[in-house]
This record gives structure tokens, C-alpha cells and sequence, in this order.
């Protein structure tokens, strides 16, 4: 998954238009990016979605760090070829590294050197963020499901690091989390949150921008009566 290269839509704000996206902060940011390294050519992820660059990645640092509250967790995903680089997406989006979270899979899968049975999440905090939950493992073995889809326990778990309560973000999400208090942004879903303003359109951006275009009140909360 990666965003779409159509220009950036001019945000409804900034053409005196309301929006139904309000803007959000949140105690917990979650992300899963399409990473390019290793991932080109007939088994790759390159069959299944776009690609972004380490670069591009690095570059939503600014966005990351504009809806992040102050006192944040960041989970961010990574594979074993991207474990090194994960490190410093997460300084560059305002995090400081933790620790790593191994997902354990019940069998192994490609691999270019040896055959891979884990993808790994890393954990940060932004300020000052303790844990609810002291007793997590730095582990969780959990199913398979499709291509790229992260094991549901996990949502488990976040809920229990972070509080169940905390305000979440999923970026480069592909489906609604099975858990309460999420919201998503990504290429595939009708998202809750915009990061046009810093260059990184969705899809979602550009049929809110065509819907308010074709209707002047869209968005503008007012109803008959």
C-alpha cells in the first residue's frame, strides 16, 4: 500500500469548507508501511500492493508527529529485513525505540536466506507514556491469515500495553480493527483522518474533496428544520 501519486487535494479548511473529519490526536499510533526492501518481484509484496521508499516513510515524520499526542505509544511493524531500518523510521516520526514485540508464526514462510516464521513490532513511546501492563511478553504466537494481515490478538494487546480507553490511529490500515476506539487512514479504506497537508493523499481525500465540490454544504453540520 502507498499513496496515491494524483496531487495532493487542497484540504476542505483551507478552501473555507467545512469537513466531517475532525482533527484528532491520538494516545496510540499503530502502522503496518509497505515496505520495498526485499519485497520486488514474483513473491514479493509488490503483488499485492504498492510500495513506498524508506525515504517516503521517514517523510511522514511530520504527520506522525502532528497526530500523536504529546505522551504517545507508537507499534510499528517491521519484517526481519526491515528490522534495522525500523528503528529509524520510528526516531524520525518523534519515537523513542523500547522494544521489540516477535509475532511467532505457526509455520515458516519465504525467506531469501533463511525460511521466516516471525515479523516483529517495535514499541515506542513519545514523552512520558507508561505501560498499564507490565507483564506483557516480548512475544505472542499467533495464525496466519492472508497476505500482510496482522493476528487479531495483537489488537489484545495494545489494548492492554496502552488502555483500552486511549484514542488510536492504524495507519496503511486495510480493514476496520476488531477493537473499539480506532480509527484508520489508508489507500484501501475510507479513512478518518487526512495526511494530505504533508503530501500523503489517500483516495478518501479526493472523493470528500468531489463531494464537497459538487454539494457547498457538505460537511456543514446543518441540517433542515
Amino acid at each position: 500500500m502507498t499513496t496515491t501519486t494524483k496531487t495532493a487535494a487542497t484540504p476542505p479548511e483551507a478552501r473555507g469548507q467545512k469537513t466531517t473529519i475532525t482533527p484528532q490526536r491520538f494516545g496510540v499510533i499503530a502502522a503496518d508501511p509497505p515496505w520495498n526492501i526485499q519485497q520486488v518481484g514474483k513473491f514479493g509484496a509488490s503483488e499485492h500492493y504498492d510500495l513506498m521508499t524508506l525515504d517516503q516513510i521517514k517523510g511522514m515524520g511530520d504527520a506522525v508527529k502532528a497526530l500523536a499526542e504529546d505522551n504517545a505509544h507508537l507499534y510499528l511493524w517491521v519484517t526481519n529485513a526491515t528490522l534495522r531500518v525500523g528503528y529509524d523510521v520510528m526516531e524520525a516520526w518523534g519515537f523513542t525505540p523500547r522494544s521489540p514485540l516477535t509475532w511467532v508464526k505457526p509455520r515458516f514462510t519465504l525467506g531469501n536466506y533463511l525460511r521466516n516464521a516471525t515479523e516483529h513490532v517495535l514499541f515506542g513511546t513519545r514523552g512520558k507514556a507508561p505501560v498499564q501492563f507490565k507483564s506483557q511478553p516480548t512475544w505472542v504466537f499467533a495464525p496466519l491469515q492472508e497476505h500482510s494481515v496482522k493476528p487479531d490478538e495483537m489488537y489484545s494487546i495494545i489494548d492492554r500495553v496502552s488502555g483500552r480507553d486511549t484514542k488510536k490511529l492504524e495507519l496503511f490500515a486495510r480493514r476496520r480493527p476488531p477493537a473499539p476506539n480506532w480509527s484508520v487512514w489508508g489507500n484501501e479504506i475510507e479513512s478518518d483522518v487526512t495526511l494530505a497537508p504533508w503530501g500523503y493523499p489517500v483516495p478518501s481525500d479526493f472523493a470528500r474533496q468531489d463531494d464537497a465540490d459538487a454539494d457547498p454544504g457538505f460537511g456543514d453540520g446543518e441540517g433542515e428544520g
